[in-house]
């Protein structure tokens, strides 16, 4: 009975173990994946920083990315602890069962040896034939017979348990000699990013300097970006009540009817049922700018609005629908190029900086179709594109919406 209640406890460990180890293999590679995003973005960051910091026109987007890069180095190292912290949990797991181990080898090996004893006693034919032959009885002798059939059987059973419990031994061996290299190899490349980060900080520090002789063109840039905001929203709110009109225009000549409102729902319903899943509007790019009261980089106290988001990309990028609809308008905003107007029921999104529209009004458009490509900015390093997203609300107001709780993060 005590037998079989070690085994039943050693199965569980074993069950218990293996769920551990499991599920910290789950954590391990989630965290891993997430390391190799980290630094694609990282990456892509640099690149446009390296386009955008030659440029005196593009202050805040310089600076905005430099925060973004120096964020997302922050969450590297993050993660690389915690890479660690799992590590040292499978290493102190490894030496458990090295130590478990060992001690099994150990117990094994003294049982052999003490069968080995038994077996040298009855190392002769003669010697076992004698001990069966001074039995008391046939049924004493039939059992010294099995008996000696199952030393043995024993013997060569305890043989191989030996040699198993020694290859698994020197497996866990290895295994945690591999993990102590990985974890070295995390140490060397942390150390490694916590000096790029304090030099990302640096790096800001010194840009930002450097910019303070320049607040004269500082605060040009920032009259024209708020100028550029508000043409473009004059621009828009023009476009779409223009939209509004010419649509009550439709409904007063045409009557209403039940299968008309119904589809309008549906049209509706499928486009909020998508909010924090839309894709964005270029396939790569970074938000420079976002939604609402945005403070400036530099001047505390200074505060510009944003009507949408703006994302930063690679130069002449083209630009693609987030959701199936109609082109409802394009139209020319002076100093910020052709903007594309695109109604999916009540709601409109709006694509500008557009150097070249690829669709015209009353196009149907599906998700991820290109609609035109970007303007460059004027020292032709990057492009930037100009995203929002509108409601018509039941007594024809324009709501603005923060598009980044409907693209998907």
């Amino acid at each position: 009975m005590k037998i079989v209640i070690n085994r039943y406890i050693l199965f569980i460990l074993f069950v218990l173990i293996s769920t551990v180890s499991t599920s910290q293999k789950k954590e391990s590679d989630r965290l891993k994946k997430q390391q190799e995003e980290l630094l694609k973005k990282i990456e892509f960051t640099e690149n446009l920083l390296q386009s955008t910091q030659a440029s005196k026109t593009e202050i805040s987007s310089t600076i905005n990315l430099i925060n973004n890069k120096i964020s997302y180095r922050e969450e590297l190292v993050n993660n690389i602890n915690l890479q660690l912290k799992v590590l040292d949990d499978e290493i102190t797991i490894l030496e458990e069962d090295i130590q478990s181990l060992s001690k099994e080898l150990g117990i094994l090996i003294e049982q052999y040896k003490q069968m080995i004893v038994l077996a040298y006693k009855l190392r002769s034919n003669t010697a076992s034939i004698l001990f069966i032959l001074s039995s008391e009885s046939f049924n004493q002798a039939n059992k010294r017979l099995e008996y000696m059939e199952q030393i043995t059987k024993y013997r060569a059973n305890q043989i191989r348990r030996i040699k198993q419990t020694q290859i698994e031994l020197q497996e866990k061996l290895n295994l945690i000699q591999q993990k102590r290299d990985e974890q070295l190899l995390l140490s060397k490349q942390k150390e490694k990013e916590k000096e790029k980060y304090i030099n990302d900080l640096q790096k800001k520090k010194n840009y930002i300097k450097e910019l303070d002789s320049k607040q004269q063109e500082l605060e040009q840039e920032l009259a024209k970006q708020k100028q550029k905001a508000q043409d473009i929203k004059r621009a828009i709110d023009k476009a779409i009540n223009k939209e509004i009109a010419e649509a009550r225009a439709k409904e007063k000549a045409k009557p209403k009817t039940p299968a008309e409102t119904k589809e309008t729902k549906l049209t509706n319903q499928g486009f909020e049922a998508n909010k924090g899943r839309l894709p964005w509007p270029v396939v790569k790019g970074e938000v420079t700018k976002g939604y609402g009261k945005q403070p400036h980089p530099l001047h505390p106290g200074v505060y510009t609005y944003n009507n949408g988001v703006d994302i930063t990309t690679v130069k002449g990028a083209t630009v693609r629908a987030v959701y199936s609809g109609v082109v409802s308008s394009v139209i020319i905003i002076p100093g910020a190029g052709k903007a594309v107007i695109i109604a999916h029921g009540n709601y409109r999104t709006i694509y500008s900086n557009l150097q070249q529209a690829y669709v015209q009004k009353g196009d149907k458009v599906v998700a991820k179709q290109e609609i035109g490509s970007l303007l460059i900015n004027p020292d032709g390093s990057m492009s930037e594109v100009h995203f929002e997203i509108r409601k018509i609300t039941s007594d024809g107001q324009i709501k603005n919406l923060n598009p980044s709780y409907w693209l998907y993060k």
